[in-house]
């Protein structure tokens, strides 16, 4: 890989982290819809892989009760999954074009529900 590259994937690790701590959006919606302007979206999901596992993992142990957290969220859980396994079967391998505009739409659902105060009971 060249250098350019690097430094590229490296800064927008660094403006999603930038923008997660200022404005509270995840890192791994900032850094997808940055990382896909480099690659194409299959690849800017398994760079985020790491970094969204080891957040996570640190948010688990260090937050409070597991159990009263799975109680409260398992059925959104289930929905992600579901989804994931849903979404892996349909989407195709080469990362076709409606991919990307696929990820641009939820990109900007997700940016209006944070812009509009979204909240779901």
């Amino acid at each position: 890989m060249e250098t350019s590259f690097l430094l590229a994937i490296g800064a927008s690790f660094l403006v999603a982290g930038f923008v997660k701590g200022v404005v509270g959006l995840g890192l791994p919606t900032v850094g997808m819809g940055t990382l896909t302007l480099l690659m194409p979206p299959v690849q800017a999901a398994a760079l985020l892989i790491v970094p969204s596992m080891v957040t996570n993992v640190w948010q688990l142990v260090a937050g409070p009760g597991l159990h009263a957290l799975l109680q409260r969220l398992w059925p959104m859980l289930a929905a992600v999954m579901a989804g994931t396994l849903a979404g892996g079967t349909v989407l195709p391998t080469d990362s076709g074009t409606w991919a990307v505009v696929a990820l641009g739409l939820a990109l900007m659902l997700y940016a209006l529900a944070g812009l509009f105060s979204l909240q779901l009971r």
